[in-house]
């Protein structure tokens, strides 16, 4: 009955540092983003180019008042 107890401490003892690791490794990763000039906003053809290019997500911006909407795609670097 002690063993079985204590077995089953340090399996979720092992399981929460592998959690704690993954999501360590996850919020490293960096995001960056590319101006995509080939194509304008509308209609979810920013964010389905962005997705064929990139693997990322795309979204219309507008960076100050006076700018027109430009598809920004926003990717992790490592791809």
């Amino acid at each position: 009955m002690t063993k079985s107890i204590i077995s089953a401490f340090f399996i979720i003892l092992i399981l929460g540092m592998m959690v704690n690791e993954i999501e360590g490794q996850q919020q490293q990763q960096q995001r960056c983003e590319e101006a995509l000039t080939e194509i304008d906003c509308g209609a979810g053809n920013c964010n389905a180019l962005c997705l064929q290019k990139r693997k990322g997500l795309g979204r219309c911006v507008q960076r100050t008042p006076c700018d027109k909407l430009k598809c920004m795609c926003y990717y992790p670097c490592s791809s």
